[in-house]
């Protein structure tokens, strides 16, 4: 298996609360907290 640890991040898309989406380069530079929760329904 590969080792993620020093690797870049893949750049995505993800929606805000707003419906405003933001791609993960747009916080390059920056502290990002994100999280991800499983749905259950």
């Amino acid at each position: 298996m590969k080792n993620l640890t020093s690797s870049p991040a893949f750049n995505f898309n993800l929606p805000d609360t707003n419906g405003n989406f933001h791609q993960l380069t747009d916080f390059r530079g920056s502290w990002l907290l994100m999280m991800f929760h499983r749905h259950l329904g």
